[in-house]
C-alpha cells in the first residue's frame, strides 16, 4: 500500500509486481514433495529480470532483492513465502507457493547451486527469469510469520464496500493487491483500504495521504458485521467478575447445549473502555484455559455507577484427555465495584 503513494526503490515495485501477477504453478496432476533448500542458498541476492515474455508483468532489467533464509523461508518484497516443494521428481527446483493469490516461484538448482528463479503464470505460462547472485549471508527481516486469514480478509472488504460505499464502491477493478507487506485494494479517487500485520489502514481522498491505522482487522470486523456498540467510561479501580452463560459444543459431529459453568473472579481490574479491543483482552484473561478462535463480538453494554456489564459471543476449542472440543460461547460478563 505504501507505495501507492511514496517512491519506492525499484526493487519493492519489482517485488510486488512478481507477487500480484502470479507466478509459476502445477497443472492439476503435478506430484509435490517437500523440498530442503542447502544452507548454502541462505542468503540476500540482488537479481535482475530477464528473458520477459510478451504477457510478462514485469520488464526486462528490474532489480529485485530475494532473502533465502533457514527453514525453507523466502521473502520477496515484504513477503514470506515458506514451505517449498519439488514437483514430479525434478530434484533442480524447489518451488514455494502463495495459495491465496496463486503464487508461485521456482528456485533451481538444489543439485548444481544457484542458477536462477524462474517467474511465470498460473496456467502455466512461462514469463521470464531472475538471474544474478549472492550478495551476501544476510538474512535480515526475514522470518516466519503468521500467514494471513484471507476469509476475514476479504470479508472485511466486502463489507466495507457494502456499508461505506462513497469511499470504497464495489467494481470490477476492486481487487486484492500485495504490496510491502500490504493486502489493498484500490477505489476511485486515489482511496485505498488495507490489512498489514492484522491491522486496517485506509489512505487517500478524505483519509489524507498517509496511511492511518483503524484498528485490528477482528475489532473492524465487529464493527461492521456486528451490532454497533457505544462503549461508557468504565471507572477505574477493582472488581468482582461473575461470568454467566451458554455453550453450543460440537464433538465428533454431535452438538450439545449446555450452561456455562460460572466463573467468579473476586477481584480483578476494569477492562481497558477506550476501545473494544480492551474487553476482548479483558475476556481472554479470565478464560485463559480457552483457545479463542475467529472474532470475538461484543455487544450490549450497559453501566451504572456500581457496576457494568457486556455480552460476548465467539468460538472456542478446549483438549481434554486428548480429545478437543469446538464451542460456540455466549457469555454475560457482570462487574461489580467493589
Amino acid at each position: 500500500m505504501k507505495a501507492a503513494y511514496t517512491p519506492l526503490k525499484t526493487i519493492a515495485r519489482s517485488c510486488a509486481a512478481l507477487l500480484t501477477a502470479g507466478v509459476l504453478s502445477s497443472n492439476a496432476f503435478a506430484q509435490d514433495v517437500a523440498a530442503t533448500v542447502p544452507t548454502s542458498f541462505t542468503g540476500t541476492y540482488d537479481l535482475t529480470y530477464a528473458n520477459a515474455q510478451t504477457g510478462s508483468p514485469i520488464t526486462n532489467g528490474t532489480a529485485v532483492s530475494v532473502v533465502i533464509a533457514p527453514g525453507g523461508l523466502l521473502c520477496i518484497g515484504g513477503y514470506t513465502l515458506t514451505d517449498p516443494v519439488t514437483r514430479n521428481g525434478n530434484a533442480h527446483e524447489a518451488i514455494w507457493k502463495e495459495s491465496t493469490l496463486n503464487i508461485e516461484i521456482a528456485l533451481s538448482s538444489l543439485v548444481n547451486g544457484f542458477n536462477e528463479i524462474n517467474v511465470g503464470s498460473t496456467s502455466g505460462t512461462w514469463y521470464g527469469q531472475l538471474q544474478g547472485s549472492k550478495t551476501s549471508t544476510a538474512t535480515t527481516g526475514c522470518a516466519a510469520t503468521p500467514a494471513p486469514d484471507m476469509t476475514k480478509i476479504n470479508e472485511l472488504f466486502a463489507k466495507a464496500q457494502e456499508k461505506y460505499s462513497q469511499f470504497f464502491p464495489a467494481s470490477a477493478n476492486a481487487v486484492n493487491q500485495t504490496l510491502d507487506g500490504y493486502i489493498y485494494r484500490a477505489y476511485p479517487g486515489g482511496i485505498y483500504l488495507a490489512i498489514n500485520n492484522g491491522d486496517v489502514y485506509v489512505m487517500g481522498g478524505t483519509f489524507g495521504n498517509q496511511p492511518t491505522k483503524q484498528g485490528s482487522l477482528e475489532a473492524i470486523l465487529t464493527e461492521l458485521t456486528g451490532t454497533q456498540v457505544d462503549i461508557p467510561t468504565i471507572p477505574e479501580g477493582d472488581y468482582k467478575l461473575v461470568v454467566t452463560g451458554t455453550i453450543a459444543t460440537s464433538v465428533a459431529g454431535i452438538s450439545v447445549n449446555t450452561a456455562f459453568p460460572a466463573v467468579t473472579i473476586d477481584k480483578i481490574g476494569a477492562p481497558d473502555s477506550s476501545d473494544i479491543d480492551g474487553i476482548r483482552d479483558a475476556v481472554k484473561e479470565s478464560l485463559k484455559d480457552i483457545n479463542f478462535v475467529g472474532t470475538i463480538d461484543v455487544s450490549e453494554i450497559t453501566s451504572t455507577s456500581s457496576d457494568f456489564s457486556f455480552k460476548i459471543a465467539f468460538k472456542g476449542s478446549v483438549t481434554s484427555s486428548g480429545v478437543t472440543s469446538t464451542s460456540d460461547y455466549l457469555l454475560i460478563y457482570n462487574y461489580t465495584k467493589l
